[in-house]
């Protein structure tokens, strides 16, 4: 028997399908239309979204591309009519709170725009994206202020965005310029307020070499290395004679330094025998390629300075070892300098290549307990830490330290002034990264 071909099929409703087979239907449908938006064909994935509501009408998916097609199209109620069905399905996502905040900004319903960015805020509070909005809807509402807060958050969240990297989209790059373009003149006056006051204070104008670090370091001039090792994670000094390393006997300060190592060494065997624990590097503070040591007994220190200040507990414990340090030209600057500590590495342990934060400042390293087999590469150069003596260099050099002995190496560690700079640099060094220190305190948090 043939088939009669000729009698009319009926249309196909949902109901007429098992509920699996329903959902393979649409999960098709879904598919075709995000390979749609890949394709850039926007109106026909908005067609196979409004098909997939007809059968399915709380699908999220397919609900809040249409209120964003809506939305781009400039029909503002509908957009908002799909966003408040989205949010009844999912009231928690902070996305649909951002989305309903930019309707109502782009209808004039800037305080309606204002609470919906804050709801997505509350839901997600390190989402640089929403800080960003809420900073836009913040000054069409002549708030300036608060929006500069709001532009900061962003940005501290995610420091990328700083960068303007090409890869952002267009419009969160468009976003992050502008938080950028607000923030900007604020701290490069702070910067030209600290060269005024250092100026103004010697009675000189600056050296040459001064007025191009000020250049370099508000952007306004590419860094140019004459060393292919050097590359200062935070600030470059241009003109200083770069040099890997430095030796003894240009320093007046060492003799005063090492007679000190027997005082300095008792004070911290006293601390590593419990009176403090070590304090180890915060795992989001590491650098990726130091992320294996994060948390790890293999690399620990004892900050005896933190963020430029001294460590109460430590000044307490460790008087021989302050006293010692006021020999040192130690390096100054809000929040960064002086960075001194007790660094200790475990048998077998071996620190990668990596480059300090400046030129300006030279590191050293007092050697307390020193085995056989380690040794310090810097510049290419390797040294060897010799007990109660003292290493020299620029850590703004690749450098690599490793500890193949068979006990702990142990060295008090600080960074000086890089002997190369007069005392107007100096000056002007410390006031410039404390403008740049206050204006990241007040902005960036």
């Amino acid at each position: 028997m043939t088939e009669n071909t000729d009698t009319p099929r009926k249309p196909w409703r949902a109901e007429d399908f098992p509920q699996a087979d329903l959902t393979d239907q649409i999960a098709v449908l879904v598919a075709g239309a995000n390979a749609l938006v890949r394709e850039g064909r926007l109106e026909d994935a908005e067609a196979v979204y409004r098909r997939i509501l007809k059968t399915a009408p709380h699908n999220l998916q397919a609900i809040t591309f249409v209120a964003l097609r809506a939305f781009d199209a400039g029909r503002y109620e509908e957009s908002i009519v799909h966003l408040k069905e989205a949010l009844v399905l999912d009231p928690n996502r902070d996305s649909l709170h951002r989305n309903l905040a930019l309707v109502r900004l782009a209808q004039g319903l800037n305080g309606k725009a204002l609470q919906a960015i804050d709801r997505a805020i509350e839901l997600n509070p390190d989402s640089a994206l929403n800080h960003l909005h809420r900073g836009v809807i913040l000054e069409s509402l002549d708030r300036k202020s608060e929006a500069l807060a709001s532009y900061g958050r962003a940005l501290a969240r995610d420091p990328v965005l700083r960068h303007l990297p090409s890869g952002l989209p267009p419009k969160i790059r468009a976003l992050a310029h502008r938080a950028i373009s607000h923030l900007a003149p604020i701290l490069l006056a702070r910067i030209d307020a600290a060269q005024r006051e250092v100026e103004t204070a010697s009675g000189a104008p600056l050296p040459a070499r001064a007025r191009d670090f000020l250049e370099i370091f508000k952007g306004l001039k590419p860094r140019v290395y004459e060393d292919p090792n050097q590359r200062p994670e935070f600030l470059f000094y241009p003109g200083l004679n770069p040099r890997p390393w430095f030796e003894r006997g240009e320093f007046s300060w060492i003799r005063a330094l090492e007679s000190a190592t027997p005082a300095i060494r008792a004070e911290f065997e006293a601390l590593d025998a419990g009176l403090e624990e070590p304090h180890l590097p915060a795992q989001s503070a590491c650098p990726k390629h130091w992320q294996h040591l994060a948390g790890s007994l293999a690399w620990g220190s004892f900050p005896l300075y933190r963020s430029g200040v001294p460590v109460p507990k430590i000044l307490h414990v460790c008087p021989g070892t302050f006293t010692a340090l006021k020999c040192l030209p130690l390096a100054q600057g809000r929040g960064h300098s002086p960075e001194v500590f007790f660094s200790t590495l475990t048998p077998g342990t071996h620190l990668p290549a990596h480059h300090g934060q400046s030129n300006a400042w030279v590191m050293i390293h007092l050697a307390l307990i020193v085995p056989d087999e380690s040794a310090i590469q810097v510049g290419g150069e390797t040294r060897h830490w010799r007990k109660g003596r003292t290493l020299i260099f620029d850590d703004s050099f690749k450098h690599v330290a490793r500890n193949e002995g068979s006990a702990a190496l142990t060295v008090l560690t600080a960074n000086i002034w890089n002997p190369a700079l007069s005392a107007i640099e100096r000056e002007l060094i410390e006031r410039v990264i404390d403008a740049h220190s206050r204006f990241s305190e007040e902005y960036f948090t």
